[in-house]
């Protein structure tokens, strides 16, 4: 690996890709983008000439079933994987076998959430881990510069107060981008795993001290359902736009969850995470708070920073927000995204610790359990009871919407 340069091997062209990665390496000095593989040539090779105009790098360009080849190209220092829930699984397994055949690889990165069952993650660990490859869990929130702003000062300065004691993560838009991601056994379950995956993670790193001490996990309590997509005109339009239809496979579009933790001397902490595919407005609706007993803090995300309006007479269709829900009226401006969205600091903090040869700050089984928490909601939104995920039997568990 050249000390000075490092690349990066691209698994998966699609939105997450072409949207945030790729683009945060025009803030990485050092890193570029080396080789891109997808499914279909096509996506990919559109992705590499997009990345030579932006000067982000120029990366060669491997179609289906060449995971291998893209390990063995020697400008690739490490792997993000961001492919699709439902080859996840098998696009690791691809990578490390290149490793066994004699690929070289820093480490292994891989997009939030990291797998649809515990099976499949654990199965993704220890692989990975039998290679000796340092890995990374891509969660953007948790590295977004406000989040990492707001706990360090009110950890600091609460401190001699008491420690925080509530989390709130609340997260809404009109619903994913990809057929895929509305059919339950592709993508592993609904909004639930889509948007709280976010909101879990976050709550629990706002909560988590940063001088050190566990938080472990002792109880969650979840609603999962369906209110919008599966009625009338909108499943209708669902069915029209991406061949899924809610009302023979309901997967939810809303999704509420309690975790309470106890921390190292036994105190009581909740976190409180909810996310919608039902919102109607400018893209992402979206508010984090953390709460102790002399201050709190809150970060708000919904376009009212700042905006621009246009007319129906001017929208021409043409969309350029994420999850934007019209071409008229007033939408917000997405300047910067990357790097207030934490694709950056999310990328710098693989990188760096891959060329230390060290697992990231988030690593793979800190996706794991982030996903041991999402079945855990999906168990009591089901059993209508409260779930202890220190022994609920999960290994074997599929969320309703996943099952078929």
């Amino acid at each position: 690996m050249n000390k000075d340069q490092f690349g990066l091997g691209i698994v998966g062209a699609g939105f997450i890709t072409q949207e945030s990665h790729a683009p945060s390496v025009e803030y990485l000095p050092g890193v570029h983008v080396a080789g891109i593989q997808n499914r279909t040539l096509e996506t990919a090779a559109e992705l590499a000439d997009t990345c030579r105009d932006e000067g982000w790098g120029d990366p060669s360009v491997y179609g289906e079933g060449e995971i291998d080849a893209l390990v063995a190209d020697p400008d690739v220092d490490g792997l993000w994987i961001t492919t699709p829930n439902f080859v996840r699984q098998d696009s690791v397994e691809a990578a490390v076998r290149a490793v066994d055949d004699g690929g070289d690889l820093a480490g292994i990165a891989i997009e939030k959430p990291l797998a649809r069952t515990l099976s499949e993650a654990d199965a993704i660990v220890q692989r990975i881990e039998d290679a000796g490859l340092a890995h990374a869990y891509l969660e953007n929130w948790v590295h977004e510069p406000r989040l990492r702003e707001l706990r360090s000062l009110l950890w600091e300065r609460g401190r001699g107060a008491g420690r925080p004691y509530i989390a709130r993560a609340r997260a809404e838009h009109g619903g994913p981008h990809s057929a895929w991601f509305w059919n339950g056994e592709k993508q592993g379950g609904g909004v639930l795993t889509d948007m709280l995956s976010h909101a879990l993670s976050t709550n629990e790193r706002l909560l988590t001290d940063p001088e050190g001490g566990d938080l472990e996990a002792v109880s969650v309590s979840a609603d999962a359902e369906t209110l919008k997509w599966n009625h009338g005109d909108f499943a209708d339009e669902l069915e029209a736009e991406f061949g899924v239809d809610l009302r023979e496979n309901p997967v939810d579009d809303y999704a509420r969850a309690t975790v309470q933790y106890e921390d190292s001397s036994g105190r009581t902490i909740v976190s409180e995470a909810t996310g919608s595919w039902c919102y109607v407005g400018a893209g992402v609706n979206r508010s984090i708070e953390l709460l102790g007993p002399e201050y709190s803090g809150q970060v708000v995300s919904n376009g009212s920073e700042s905006s621009v309006f246009f007319s129906d007479a001017l929208s021409g269709g043409e969309g350029w927000a994420e999850k934007q829900n019209a071409t008229s009226g007033r939408m917000p401006l997405a300047a910067a995204d990357v790097v207030l969205g934490g694709y950056v600091a999310e990328n710098r903090d693989a990188v760096d610790a891959f060329r230390r040869g060290e697992n990231a700050t988030l690593d793979l089984r800190h996706g794991r359990d982030i996903l041991r928490l999402c079945l855990a909601a999906y168990k009591s939104a089901e059993t209508e009871a409260t779930v202890d995920p220190r022994n609920a039997d999960l290994e074997g568990y599929t969320p309703p919407p996943a099952r078929r």
